[in-house]
């Protein structure tokens, strides 16, 4: 079937041709992250711009084909046709790409299905020369439409309903955006095929595959949404998406963690407009090393660079050691700083997210200089999961202790009340320090369990050798600040004492001042029902340097244990001292009782004694011991 090519109108293909060319040309100018929407839909943008260029060429030299020698006119309608459909399949793959997590990929099943139907439509639009299925050319040089030419709009149609399916599928996980894209998609493509049915001479396929994707376009994210306004660097976001492509293509990479020291001092000193300028000038000096594409900031203190070689770090360790001067005042800010390879780190953007943030947390790493962030986490996170491991395995099988260390009454002369704490000793590890494996498991939720475990075994272990009949008059018992925040602690604790038939009086509840901040409302309000039962509350570690009297106000604690550091403070210096003298009056002035720890000779007691502290607790009395053990010392009269 020859085409009477004089007739066609092709001002739309202009039309398109100059939309493309706004939509590269803002493309390449602005700075996106290059996620892989962004890369996707920049090859669509592109196969967009040669598709219209080759339809006008083809139109041009097909209308003037005694001109033109057949087989030019074979390689460049092979070429318009190639690029016209495959905008159908990068459109597929931008969208889609749209609605995934930067993690995720393209299933087999779904590769497949994209991929195979354009596989076909190649394969004949390449063969036409030979086969003459969709194109071909007379002996005169005349164009000719094939007789399977139709199979191209009906390969066009699936494409057109993947993205119908998978507008539908994902329609609560897109944003507006991305479904207005696809519906304007679906309507403009439907439009054109209608359009060139009715008029076969107007052209106009490209023009609204370019409104499309122009539309599209507008609808990607905002550049501005990658970017700290304060330090024009990129910022969170798109450290995620930079990183996770990374992942995604499995390329190796190291990445800096930066710190900040004092940020908020340095603020409040500064003033808002100097710490900012602070800012802006360290962001250019690193990005004039590193380069700024490279240059995150992610969060107020910290920011991160991305290497693919370590030739910049001593570069940077000069930079940071060095004054920075805004309006005539020299700040010499610290830094702490920590590398880490990946994929060896961490395999994903979360992983390594938390390894930054958890290194430069830690008061292990010294300001100044450079660590090595994979060996310090690769060792803590081995050692995490196997302690977890072990503490899912003592809790089901009953492996956890509770040791107890005595409290001497000074006004009694005799151990009157003593302290519960959990012990863990494991095959393997041997002795695991309370220290360690409690603030693993209230991170990994195992905490609430153990909590309840210390709680049953101290009541079980009071009702079953009736300790008040020994002269021990209640028992001290840790609550973590996970457990301080539900809310329905005291039906819980009150629920395991009824079960025992423990009398209330016999538990006096020791919390921290951090676990009493966390958890001020639940806390107050479980103390108020426990103290209607007669139960007593102990305020842990005061004076360890962030103690506030403002907590003793607030709560209605019965008991103050001061911290071992104040006590062994006052040993060595004669301002402790009186400050400890000072405290212990003020509080027994309030008719607190007050318990200090770590006494281990008897030039503390003494001194604690002329004090008038009520009650001691340390080696000098006894270490923590088996329930065996505590016995057999209320055996013994102190």
């Amino acid at each position: 079937m020859l085409k009477s090519i004089m007739r066609w109108i092709y001002h739309y293909d202009i039309a398109a041709f100059f939309i493309s060319l706004v939509i590269l040309f803002n493309l390449f100018v602005s700075q996106r992250i290059k996620t892989r929407v962004s890369k996707a839909f920049k090859i669509l943008a592109i196969d967009l711009f040669f598709a219209t260029i080759f339809d006008i060429i083809t139109i041009y030299t097909i209308s003037r084909y005694e001109l033109c020698p057949i087989w030019l006119n074979y390689v460049l309608n092979i070429l318009a046709l190639l690029t016209y459909n495959s905008l159908p399949v990068c459109y597929i793959i931008s969208i889609m790409y749209g609605s995934m997590n930067e993690e995720q990929d393209f299933t087999i099943t779904q590769k497949l299905f994209i991929s195979i139907p354009f596989c076909a439509a190649a394969f004949l639009i390449i063969t036409t020369p030979i086969t003459k299925a969709i194109i071909y050319f007379t002996p005169d040089g005349q164009y000719a439409i094939g007789s399977t030419f139709d199979i191209l709009t009906g390969i066009g149609f699936v494409y057109l309903i993947m993205v119908i399916v998978h507008g539908i599928s994902k329609r609560k996980s897109l944003r507006t955006e991305q479904t207005i894209t696809i519906i304007v998609y679906t309507v403009t493509t439907i439009a054109a095929l209608i359009i060139c049915n009715i008029w076969t001479k107007l052209l106009v396929t490209l023009f609204f595959a370019s409104l499309s994707i122009l539309i599209t376009y507008l609808s990607l994210d905002n550049p501005s949404e990658y970017k700290d306004p304060i330090m024009d660097i990129y910022n969170k976001k798109a450290f995620m998406f930079s990183t996770a492509e990374f992942f995604n293509t499995h390329k190796n990479f190291t990445v800096l963690g930066i710190q900040i020291e004092g940020i908020t001092y340095l603020n409040e000193t500064l003033g808002y407009n100097n710490f900012n300028k602070i800012l802006i000038k360290i962001a250019r000096k690193v990005c004039g090393i590193c380069g700024k594409n490279n240059v995150y900031r992610l969060s107020g203190s910290k920011m991160a660079i991305v290497f693919h070689s370590d030739d910049k770090f001593l570069e940077l360790q000069l930079l940071f050691s060095q004054s920075i001067k805004i309006s005539e005042i020299e700040v010499s800010p610290k830094v702490k700083m920590a590398t880490f390879e990946c994929p060896e780190a961490a395999d994903n953007y979360v992983k390594l997210n938390d390894m930054i943030f958890d290194t430069l947390n830690s008061s292990e790493i010294e300001s100044g200089k450079i660590v090595d962030g994979n060996k310090k986490m690769l060792e803590k996170s081995r050692r995490e999961y196997e302690l977890v491991q072990i503490l899912k395995q003592s809790l089901a099988q009953n492996q956890f202790e509770v040791y107890y260390q005595p409290i001497y009454s000074v006004k009694k002369k005799k151990f009157t009340t003593a302290e519960a704490l959990i012990r863990l000793t494991n095959e393997e590890l041997g002795f695991v320090s309370p220290d360690e494996f409690i603030p693993i498991a209230e991170r990994n939720g195992l905490i609430l369990l153990i909590g309840e475990f210390v709680f049953r075994s101290v009541c079980k272990f009071i009702i079953k050798n009736k300790l008040w009949e020994k002269g021990i008059e209640y028992i001290h018992v840790n609550l973590s600040a996970i457990q301080c925040m539900q809310e329905k602690l005291h039906e819980q604790l009150l629920s395991i004492m009824d079960f025992y038939g423990l009398d209330y009086k016999f538990i006096e509840l020791e919390v921290t001042e951090t676990a009493a901040i966390a958890s001020s409302d639940t806390l107050l309000k479980n103390m108020r029902n426990l103290m209607e039962k007669n139960m007593n509350f102990a305020l842990d570690d005061y004076g360890m340097g962030y103690s506030n009297t403002s907590t003793i106000l607030q709560y209605p604690f019965h008991t103050i244990k001061l911290d071992k550091s104040i006590v062994w403070a006052a040993m060595k210096n004669e301002k402790a001292q009186k400050l400890l003298h000072h405290t212990i009056a003020m509080f027994r002035d309030m008719g607190i009782e007050l318990v200090a720890e770590g006494v281990e000779t008897s030039e503390m007691a003494v001194m604690l004694m002329k004090m008038k502290c009520d009650y001691l607790q340390g080696y000098l009395y006894s270490k923590p011991v088996t329930e065996r053990a505590f016995l057999d010392l209320l055996e013994h009269k102190y």
